[in-house]
């Protein structure tokens, strides 16, 4: 089901609490809420939480957060052609912008110089993935 191509009729759902309104949309389209923590990795954490649907490709969030990285770095080898060109282009762009980190000593609030820097922030648990305030 391609969920972008049908409008959700939300009259329906009047008067609902949040989290009866949650349970409603999530009937109607079929999927279930998961929860992740909020420990500076929940991007990957929730990723990673979805892979069993998919596959076991990786074996734990960190290991999917280092593999992304390691694709990143090949896009800079001049791999994956044009999807590369674009990972490229926006990790250029994300060199003028500081570092977010729920962790106030992993880089936050400074912005990376070069993109080694800015490979080896990302890296790191907490700090966000695209990392532009």
């Amino acid at each position: 089901m391609n969920i972008f191509s049908e409008a959700l009729d939300v009259s329906v759902f009047g008067g609902l609490s949040e989290d009866a309104y949650l349970d409603a949309v999530c009937r109607v389209y079929g999927v279930r809420v998961c929860s992740v923590p909020s420990n500076g990795a929940c991007f990957f954490d929730s990723i990673y939480a979805l892979l069993p649907t998919v596959g076991k490709a990786v074996k734990s969030s960190k290991a999917l957060r280092l593999s992304c990285v390691d694709f990143f770095k090949q896009c800079f080898q001049d791999k994956h052609g044009y999807l590369g060109e674009r990972v490229q282009d926006e990790i250029t762009a994300s060199l003028r912008h500081k570092i977010v980190s729920s962790c106030l000593t992993r880089h936050t609030n400074k912005a990376p110089k070069t993109v080694d820097n800015y490979f080896d922030a990302v890296t790191k648990h907490s700090v966000w993935v695209e990392g532009a305030t």
